[in-house]
């Protein structure tokens, strides 16, 4: 599979791959390399090779899983396929974010463009789903039109980091109490059950503050992304 490596990729998928790939590589140093390694040299002579494949290999799986992850855990249960998400709540009668004056230019600049039309407030209280999805349906026309506009391009990479760094937190700290569990009872090893422990725990703690981080960055990006696209 072929990535190409602009600026978001760099960002907002390899970054967050290479900041949660302690408790892999901790597992490989400390049980799989030693293993496989005497393997491989006994019968090619090869172990420097297989531990550099094995690091891209890691590499390019975790740029993979983070992303696999925080779009089917966040997005999908979190934000209920983008139907909580700020882009969506913001724009809601209900919400403060934004004035009602503002909010009325933004539903009509929609209506105008998209042939979209967002229920109003009463028809929002009876049926606030139809509104959510009426949103969604309008912020993809929205990001499509301003693509990566001025500064749009940089909060999405903002957003892209923290939602990779946070799947990939929950799988590193699942990794992590895995190797709790091989080097404390099945391959003891002192030095790799420091290391696991350590991880996990600030995995697990940076996992914790990333939701509250995907809110806070979120809600940025619809800001800017709303005024480039009422801008335009």
């Amino acid at each position: 599979m072929n990535i190409k490596f602009d600026t978001y990729t760099l960002k907002a998928r390899a970054i967050p791959a290479v900041l949660v790939s302690i408790p892999f590589f901790t597992l490989h140093y400390f049980l799989l390399s030693p293993t496989l390694g005497k393997f491989w040299s006994a019968v090619l002579g090869i172990k420097i090779l297989t531990d550099i494949t094995f690091t891209f290999a890691l590499f390019f799986l975790l740029m993979h899983l983070n992303r696999i992850i925080s779009k089917e855990v966040f997005e999908k249960i979190l934000y209920k396929d983008g139907l909580n998400f700020p882009t969506t709540k913001m724009l809601l009668h209900k919400d403060s974010s934004f004035s009602d004056q503002y909010k009325k230019k933004i539903h009509e600049k929609i209506k105008s463009d998209f042939k979209i039309k967002i229920p109003s407030s009463e028809e929002e209280m009876k049926n606030e789903r139809l509104s959510d999805q009426c949103i969604v349906e309008a912020i993809s026309h929205i990001r499509r039109k301003v693509g990566t506009g001025i500064l749009l391009g940089q909060h999405n990479e903002e957003y892209g980091f923290i939602r990779n760094l946070t799947g990939g937190s929950l799988f590193a700290s699942l990794i992590s109490l895995f190797n709790v569990i091989i080097f404390q009872w099945i391959y003891p090893d002192k030095t790799a059950l420091s290391i696991s422990e350590i991880a996990g725990g600030i995995y697990f703690i940076l996992m914790l503050f990333s939701f509250c981080m995907i809110k806070s960055v979120g809600r940025s990006y619809v800001k800017v992304l709303i005024q480039e696209y009422m801008a335009k």
